[in-house]
């Protein structure tokens, strides 16, 4: 089902919006192709958490757990509320595929943990920096694997799987390989936020002449780099998968975001093959919208976690 934003927001949020996207409009764009930029990122990102102190909140405990995958390990961090939960949600952050970790979503997952009456369990994937994206997919199919395999570890036999951008990507691929040799029955829903599921470049990102926040043409160059030595198939774009045995879903981009058409086409399958699908495009909505000062944003992140609500009730 296609939502109607006007049944969400009214004028006064698009207004406000248009304003803070009109000081957005002289500022720098993100350069994702740029694997300089993600290192240096990533570097600051781990100097200030090792300087900063940990988060604490009186009502909820944060334990980190290791996974093995490969020849590895990665961790899980686990943001857990103290009273009864209602489901176990599995968050994949965003950040390109090369930028970002779990401890950095503190704050978004407490609110998630807190308005949905959930414990939220984020993983730490491999960055792909190095472009080893398939040793990132490969990451999310194991820390999805343990979520089905390890639910009811939290008292619940329900599992919510939310991602932003990059994080969408990797959570929707983590369930349609799993899906080819496993039930996933205990996956209540799955929430998209302004995901990437075409890594071959949809055409609006290929077209577009400009946009907010991130830098098209390097997103596209980005997209070419991580996919050089990888089959452009539905192993790699979800877009393309067999979504027959997919839980219902919710699907949210920005208007003004250059991959909003991944959105749209995977709403528009996920509908025709699993039949259980709303889309929300959310009009001067930049992409990562939802993480910005607005009351587009925070009604946009109140529809969504009244959509899990539902879900699991």
């Amino acid at each position: 089902m296609k939502i109607d934003p006007a049944d969400i927001f009214n004028p006064g949020d698009f207004a406000s919006a248009r304003r803070l996207n009109r000081v957005l409009s002289w500022m720098p764009r993100y350069h994702a192709g740029r694997r300089l930029n993600a290192r240096l990122i990533d570097s600051v990102i781990g100097i200030g958490q090792r300087l900063l102190p940990r988060s604490r909140w009186p009502d909820i405990s944060i334990e980190t757990i290791e996974l093995p995958v490969g020849n590895h390990q990665t961790m899980i961090r686990i943001l857990r509320p103290r009273p009864v939960v209602k489901a176990l949600l599995l968050h994949f952050h965003g950040g390109a595929w090369v930028l970002g970790n779990s401890r950095l979503d503190d704050g978004w997952n407490m609110r998630m943990a807190r308005s949905c009456g959930v414990t939220v369990a984020s993983g730490d994937f491999h960055l792909a920096v190095d472009d080893d994206l398939e040793q990132t997919i490969q990451d999310a199919v194991a820390i999805t694997g343990w979520a089905l395999d390890h639910v009811a570890d939290f008292q619940t036999d329900q599992l919510i799987i939310e991602g932003e951008s990059s994080g969408a990507h990797l959570a929707a691929c983590a369930l349609t390989r799993l899906a080819r040799h496993r039930s996933l029955e205990e996956v209540a829903g799955f929430v998209s936020l302004c995901g990437a599921f075409d890594l071959g470049g949809s055409k609006s990102l290929r077209t577009a002449k400009g946009s907010l926040i991130i830098e098209p043409k390097s997103a596209e160059r980005n997209l070419d780099r991580l996919t050089a030595n990888l089959a452009s198939d539905a192993d790699l774009s979800p877009v393309f998968a067999d979504l027959s045995e997919m839980p219902p879903a919710l699907f949210i981009a920005g208007a003004l975001d250059p991959i909003v058409e991944d959105t749209t086409r995977m709403h528009d399958r996920w509908q025709r093959q699993a039949g259980r699908s709303d889309l929300l495009v959310v009009p001067e909505g930049p992409h990562g919208f939802e993480r910005l000062p607005t009351r587009l944003a925070a009604k946009t992140r109140q529809f969504m976690a009244d959509w899990i609500n539902r879900t699991l009730s």
